[in-house]
């Protein structure tokens, strides 16, 4: 099974954002509190895992602007390993 890390508003009016860079890669695991992006918006703020798990796929790339709640990361979960 799988499970997605998107973009979080990092502030209460935050709409978009630039992944400036990611911090995993392909393979990396990653549990909750995980630093796995670099995000810049009104500010430069860590995106951090809410799950347990593999980095599966990224469905962005570095330097793409997307909206809050964008799919960003696929992770495959921790209980498949």
């Amino acid at each position: 099974m799988e499970d997605y890390i998107v973009m979080a508003a990092m502030y209460p009016t935050m709409t978009s954002g630039k992944v400036d860079k990611f911090l995993v890669r392909i393979g990396d695991k990653v549990a909750p509190g995980t630093a796995v992006a670099e995000i810049i918006s009104e500010g430069y703020f860590t995106l951090l895992s809410e799950v347990a798990g593999r980095v599966k796929e990224f469905y962005v790339m570095e330097g793409d602007y997307v909206e809050v709640d964008t799919a960003l990361i696929e992770i495959k979960l921790a209980e498949e390993e």
